[in-house]
């Protein structure tokens, strides 16, 4: 075998292993990626069952579940703990909603249960998972896997019911299909695929391309090279000047074999493979354009909460986190708000939870028109927080003001639907008196709670008079 030969089937090799190496790290991005929204899905998933449990327990008398026993079904206080479940049965997409109290500790038996067609007999036994365990504690949980009754198989989550002195009086426990709940975190994965292939796909067709149309031009290349060694090193600066420099974002693995590629492994070349491998850095240069436009949309759906199209709690988190790190260099500015919508149990009660969810919408959508769609973060229930950096008081008092201007329009022009209220407080970071971003926070709904406090006064007020 010749040396022209054995230099062209290196060259060969080294450029398939490229590609290779190309394509793996295209499907492994795919796999992170997937695994990566896999998880803020649940945790989106798993806020939404809680919401439903600690809206129910919200709206049950902890004094009244407290006492029920087995004789008092059909009495008034049974009725209206089962008109409330029922509510949530019949209007929520659940599979079953019940009453749970702790008869020992660690042994729970059923209280309530609403269902029409096949209830459970009160005192029956509720298997005891490490949500509910957490719940009967005081702390609302979701199970991390589904576990199996009579009924089928399910994940749930559970809420305590508190009395009128904070004591835990039972436990709300709300089902969903371990079917739905799987289809629900597979239902991205598909599309996530899909774009994972063709990247790989565009990604193979360059190449192939690129190899069919140099192939030729290497040969010749290579068989030149013999007469030019003394310009070896030479035209090896000239090639990584202007061509394989841009190499130097992909990774380190892939960047080193192509720039060895390019070099022939220490072959000698000629002045026009600078060209060639121009035209090879673009392609995989449009490669790598194109992963990571799909990285940077699979990361804002990631960001986005479905329900109100705000910012959801993982890019709270983020943001928060910036914050601290600028409070500990010193170069801090920063302003917090937090904003809840008023008589919210009461529209989702009697209007139903999707007129509770439009107000919800329509209360994300002014945030995010009056402060930015980036400063807009939907964390749990009907409440917001807005997070602005670089902005003194006076400019949010300039902003609420605009919002509040907003929802008077809205009102105007919804006369005849629920009218939108929403009470807030907001605090300006000052290095004097807060030390992290929590202090700052704390000062925020302290400022929220007299606002409130206001609130109610005047509400009173208002039902007093004749």
């Amino acid at each position: 075998m010749s040396n022209s030969e054995t230099k062209v089937r290196s060259s060969l090799r080294n450029f398939i292993l490229a590609l290779v190496l190309l394509l793996s790290t295209n499907i492994l991005m795919g796999v992170v990626l997937i695994n990566m929204s896999r998880a803020t899905l649940r945790e989106q998933i798993n806020q939404r069952m809680l919401d439903v449990a600690n809206s129910a327990s919200a709206l049950l008398n902890g004094d009244e579940i407290k006492t029920i026993d087995a004789q008092d079904a059909g009495t008034e206080k049974y009725e209206r703990a089962m008109n409330v479940l029922r509510a949530f049965q019949d209007n929520i997409e659940l599979d079953y909603i019940y009453g749970i109290e702790e008869n020992t500790k660690g042994v729970f038996t059923l209280a309530i249960d609403p269902d029409r067609d096949d209830p459970a007999q009160f005192g029956e036994p509720i298997l005891a998972t490490d949500a509910l365990i957490n719940a009967a504690a005081g702390k609302p949980d979701v199970d991390k896997e589904p576990h199996s009754d009579r009924w089928g198989s399910f994940y749930s989550a559970y809420s305590p019911i508190y009395d009128s002195e904070g004591n835990i009086a039972g436990i709300v426990g709300v089902d969903f299909s371990s079917k739905w709940y799987d289809e629900m975190l597979s239902s991205n994965k598909s599309a996530a695929v899909i774009l994972t292939m063709v990247a790989m796909t565009v990604g193979i067709v360059l190449s192939f391309i690129i190899m069919s149309q140099n192939r030729q031009r290497f040969m010749q290349m290579l068989l030149s090279l013999q007469k030019l060694e003394n310009e070896t090193k030479k035209l090896d600066r000239v090639i990584m000047k202007s061509s394989i420099k841009k190499l130097n974002l992909l990774p380190d693995g892939e960047s080193e074999v192509l720039k060895t590629l390019a070099s022939g492994e220490n072959v000698k070349k000629q002045h026009t493979q600078a060209e060639d491998y121009s035209e090879l850095n673009a392609s995989i240069e449009n490669v790598y354009n194109k992963l990571k436009q799909y990285l940077e949309y699979v990361e804002s759906e990631v960001y986005i909460d479905d329900g109100t199209g705000t910012q959801n709690k993982a890019a709270y988190r983020l943001k928060v986190k910036k914050f601290g790190d600028r409070i500990e260099a010193g170069v801090a500015s920063f302003s917090v708000a937090f904003f809840d919508i008023n008589g919210m149990k009461k529209i989702y009660t009697h209007s139903g939870y999707e007129a509770g969810d439009k107000l919800l919408f329509e209360c994300g959508k002014m945030l995010k028109e009056t402060f930015g769609d980036d400063n807009v973060y939907h964390i749990t229930g009907d409440e917001y927080i807005v997070l602005m950096s670089d902005t003194a008081a006076k400019e949010m008092k300039s902003y609420l003001a605009a919002f509040d201007r907003s929802i008077e329009k809205y009102n105007e022009e919804h006369r005849m639907e629920n009218l939108l209220s929403v009470t807030y407080g907001f605090s300006v970071y000052d290095p004097k008196k807060h030390k992290d971003y929590r202090s700052v926070f704390i000062d925020t709904k302290a400022e929220y709670d007299k606002n409130l406090a206001a609130f109610l006064e005047r509400q009173s007020r208002k039902n007093l008079r004749p």
